[in-house]
């Protein structure tokens, strides 16, 4: 028996194992026919797989985003779930990460259009990023220490901190829209310092689908940060079709859980004053002493 053949039987096989309905049409179809005249219909074959295959994928979809806050969205999350997990079964890395990440900015972008999301994180830019951690004491959201910002940790350093807590949440960077969502709804903007690693942990993966969702644009010349990412990824593209799958879940976790948290940010959010970041200051390494050479000078 040639390969063809066996691999045809062996995709029947499957589908009647897989899906019940399949299973009983096909008994009915080899009532009328011999079974020789079906399994030379190779082509209609594949479609019938192919078909089934996406009928359970789809149902995987629906049961990845079940539960899923942001309704208007979900048809759109799940038709993009579907072609995602098409990409991964044909092996097209570039086009997975595409359609993951298409994923991951349609819940950031909705949920960055919220006034109340908006609202929170401009009265706390300025606020320590992390809680204080007593001996015997509950955590709590109103008692926090340090000098590190959010704004700080959420943009990297002093200047971007600075120059980027003056815009509103819609107009930040993808990549920032993204890490605001993991500390905001993630961690309910509770996270303790040994939280960090962690934190650092799930936004550098974020961080390595937003770049690699690039991989297939044409026309387009790569910035030494593509290309290290992509030599750093690609040859481990296997491990990281599971990695990126897990951090994809996790995101939709973060929402979940954090979206019924939104009220009792704002709740926090109306009872402190905003923190005005402060401009980043000229560092001084030294003064300069000019000798008096009988010239004038401005002050």
């Amino acid at each position: 028996m040639d390969d063809k053949l066996m691999s045809t039987i062996d995709k029947i096989t499957r589908l009647t194992q897989q899906n019940a309905e399949f299973d009983m049409e096909l008994r009915k179809q080899l009532k009328v026919a011999s079974a020789n005249s079906v399994l030379s219909e190779d082509e209609r074959i594949n479609q019938i797989y192919e078909y089934c295959i996406e009928e359970i994928i789809r149902k995987q979809a629906n049961e990845f985003y079940k539960d899923f806050p942001l309704l208007s969205i979900k048809d759109t999350l799940i038709g993009d779930f579907v072609r995602m997990e098409s990409f991964r079964r044909k092996d097209n890395f570039g086009d997975f990460c595409l359609a993951l990440y298409q994923q991951i900015e349609c819940m950031t972008n909705r949920l960055c259009e919220k006034k109340e999301l908006s609202d929170i994180t401009e009265k706390m830019w300025g606020y320590p990023a992390y809680l204080k951690v007593e001996k015997g004491k509950e955590l709590s959201i109103y008692n926090r220490s340090g000098d590190y910002t959010i704004a700080s940790l959420l943009f990297r350093d002093k200047t971007n901190a600075f120059e980027k807590s003056r815009k509103s949440l819609q107009t930040q960077y993808a990549i920032d829209k993204i890490r605001i969502i993991v500390y905001f709804l993630g961690y309910k903007a509770m996270m303790k310092g040994s939280d960090y690693d962690s934190f650092i942990e799930i936004t550098l993966l974020l961080n390595d689908i937003y770049q690699c969702r690039n991989m297939n644009h044409r026309g387009n010349s790569q910035n030494q940060w593509e290309k290290e990412t992509f030599a750093r990824i690609i040859p481990l593209k296997s491990l990281y079709y599971f990695k990126f799958l897990g951090v994809l879940a996790q995101y939709v976790e973060y929402i979940k859980e954090g979206w019924g948290y939104i009220p009792e940010l704002k709740k926090y959010s109306d009872s402190i004053e905003k923190r005005k970041i402060s401009a980043p200051q000229l560092k001084i390494v030294d003064k300069i002493d000019l000798k008096d050479d009988g010239r004038k000078r401005f002050k």
